[in-house]
């Protein structure tokens, strides 16, 4: 579930650590808003995702016949962006595509897809912010001990402020960050030993990002919303992460 996750460092307990790299190209077909006649235009975007995993085991359970490797996927979708007023937007998606695990040699279907929302709260010169909700849905075939699927529902708050006389490029600097709380309805299992299975019920997500007012931020021929990281963590402390933040959770 890579593709799913992101850009990052991914540690289970003290049993594995996960390397993921996204390559995110996305193809914009049309942008959300409303005409001058207040007709409602929905955003239509094309993604490609490309992601390449490391898989690391710092204490290797005995069914386990190898220390390290590798996954690679590619999982094509849509995402469509719905104005429903000038203060909320839906955003459902839905993406379906193929992984590769080379140790084994094996393939594996992939699919995923949900509803965002944003609503905003307030604006004002000095801060905007909005909150965010999602439910998700998540698998793959072939599954592995009741492994390979799991629906989670978000909810959060997100927060963009300027940086004062701070500029890059000539353009004013923002800041942006979030706070979300995902809760997993299929707990997410990891079998650590033989008779020892880690569970992940939820987790909580901080981000701080920078951004440039009003434009993206651009590296060769990529577009980025802003560039950060968030740190992720389960309740039970099973699961920690950081990843790239180059998106908002309403527009990844």
């Amino acid at each position: 579930m890579g593709a799913f996750f992101g850009t990052g460092w991914y540690r289970v307990d003290k049993n594995r650590s996960v390397f993921v790299f996204r390559i995110p190209p996305r193809q914009t077909i049309s942008k959300a808003g409303f005409d001058a006649e207040g007709n409602r235009k929905l955003g239509i975007e094309i993604q490609y995702p490309l992601s390449f995993g490391l898989h690391s085991f710092d204490d290797i359970p005995d069914f386990i016949d190898f220390d390290n490797y590798g996954t690679v996927t590619f999982t094509p979708g849509v995402q469509v962006e719905i104005p429903v007023n000038s203060r909320w937007s839906l955003r459902p998606y839905a993406h379906i595509g193929a992984g590769y695990e080379e140790e084994s040699d094996k393939w594996a279907g992939i699919w995923y897809g949900g509803i965002k929302s944003r609503y905003l709260l307030g604006e004002s010169d000095r801060l905007r912010w909005s909150m965010l909700s999602a439910i998700y849905y998540a698998g793959y075939k072939p599954e592995y001990e009741e492994r390979g699927r799991y629906g989670s529902v978000m909810g959060g708050l997100e927060f963009s402020q300027p940086l004062g006389k701070l500029t890059m490029g000539g353009d004013p600097l923002r800041l942006n960050w979030h706070l979300t709380y995902n809760y997993l309805f299929d707990k997410l299992n990891f079998h650590i030993a033989d008779d020892r299975v880690e569970s992940i019920q939820d987790q909580w997500e901080i981000g701080l990002a920078l951004a440039k007012e009003g434009k993206p931020l651009k590296l060769w021929f990529m577009n980025f919303e802003h560039v950060g990281l968030s740190y992720k963590r389960s309740s039970n402390g099973h699961y920690r992460a950081i990843s790239f933040n180059l998106r908002s959770p309403f527009t990844y």
